[in-house]
């Protein structure tokens, strides 16, 4: 804090209007939270989880694909997805961005689970970026570098077992639930929780409202401290045990297979990136994007799904059959086709259209068997428009 000078008069020690300002100014500043200077500059480190194609990575047996095949659900490849949309999107806003990993498939040397499609993690690859998976090393380089957030993306929190009707938001910071060991975690997470929570996509089995940001220790199940690592910091998640104001984020739990089939769907992640972004970004007070989103699902109006690798929960939108293979046309505000989106095979329905300029759109739904329609959507600076038309039959006439 500036010592104030002091100038004598009728024996009296005051100061100067000039360095009253300074000092009210420099105390101003000490106080203002992190947000009010943007990304430009700010050093931002993200961990995508897991990293290869090992058994430790989360592979689970989609409703196309067997558990273990690289083409079904690894956490480790969507976790990147989302990290890499992230990345782009602060590195545009001006930030510096330093990534544990930039590809998948690598384990830590002597993984005694690694497959013919993975690789030993590395300070360098032949990019010259680094592919860090040990969580000790990870920490460690945090703890280094500094840097001014530190986010880590995963989408599970075990939820009871696979196939169970629950899917939460939740944010877990190093430290007892109220008490964030390294300061400033508990309030970024705050801040980025509702951001990431809008996603009308998917089916929350929790309320916006009771938000799940808790302390590690206290949610893991441990006795504080915790073990320290080898920079003597304690808690229960590794990659958390460092100076850094950070986090944990779970974005959803992919133990709920109908989240699992979404999530199978890359621009379906690239979506959550976008979300993170826009937590992050709200944190620094940095600009808001100048082009706008839309992203949906297309499904039945007549049919549910029936499938032992679907469990929904009842009465929810999951219920309906997702329709795959479909094509939905973007036109603009001259009915002229801008874009279209080719909807996978995944069974979930997900189409997405990215860096949109703001104004009104129409979107034209067709997929073979199923009655054409169209919808009108207004897309906004800074946001996503959630759409989720549902089709129905197509009628055939009898002869």
């Amino acid at each position: 804090m500036p010592k104030c000078p002091r100038v004598i008069e009728k024996n009296r020690y005051f100061c100067t209007m000039k360095n009253i300002i300074t000092l009210v100014a420099a105390m101003l500043l000490a106080l203002a939270p992190a947000a009010a200077t943007g990304l430009k500059g700010k050093v931002i480190y993200v961990n995508p989880g897991h990293g290869g194609w090992t058994v430790n990575d989360r592979p689970h047996a989609t409703v196309n694909y067997e558990s273990m095949d690289t083409m079904s659900f690894f956490e480790s490849k969507t976790c990147l997805w989302k990290a890499l949309e992230l990345r782009d999107r602060l590195k545009a806003a001006g930030a510096r961005v330093i990534m544990s990993r930039t590809s998948n498939g690598w384990v830590a040397e002597g993984d005694n689970n690694a497959t013919a499609n993975d690789r030993f993690e590395t300070y360098s690859d032949e990019n010259g970026e680094q592919q860090l998976i040990t969580l000790e090393k990870i920490a460690c380089q945090v703890d280094s570098i500094n840097p001014d957030y530190f986010i880590a993306l995963h989408s599970n929190a075990t939820g009871g077992g696979d196939g169970k009707p629950v899917n939460y938001l939740l944010y877990m910071y190093r430290g007892e639930t109220g008490n964030d060991y390294a300061k400033g975690s508990i309030e970024r997470a705050k801040v980025a929780f509702p951001y990431v929570y809008d996603n009308p996509l998917t089916v929350w089995t929790v309320k916006e409202t009771d938000r799940y940001i808790a302390g590690d220790l206290s949610w893991m199940g441990g006795t504080p401290p915790g073990t320290p690592n080898v920079l003597g910091y304690t808690g229960w998640l590794a990659v958390l045990k460092h100076r850094v104001p950070s986090f944990l984020v779970e974005g959803s739990f992919h133990s709920y297979q109908p989240e699992r089939q979404r999530l199978m769907n890359r621009d379906y992640c690239r979506m959550e990136g976008i979300r993170h972004f826009r937590g992050i970004n709200a944190w620094f007070g940095g600009k808001p994007e100048k082009h706008g989103y839309i992203a949906g699902t297309i499904k039945s109006a007549d049919e549910v799904v029936s499938h032992p690798l679907y469990t929904y929960k009842e009465g929810t939108a999951d219920q309906w059959l997702p329709l795959n293979g479909g094509i939905v046309y973007l036109l603009d505000s001259h009915n002229v086709r801008v874009r279209h989106y080719k909807i996978d095979n995944e069974w979930n329905g997900f189409f997405g259209f990215f860096y949109l300029k703001p104004g009104k759109y129409t979107l034209i739904y067709e997929v073979p068997g199923y009655e054409s329609i169209s919808e009108q959507v207004v897309v906004k600076k800074d946001q996503t428009t959630y759409c989720q038309p549902r089709l129905h039959r197509a009628k055939h006439d009898v002869r």
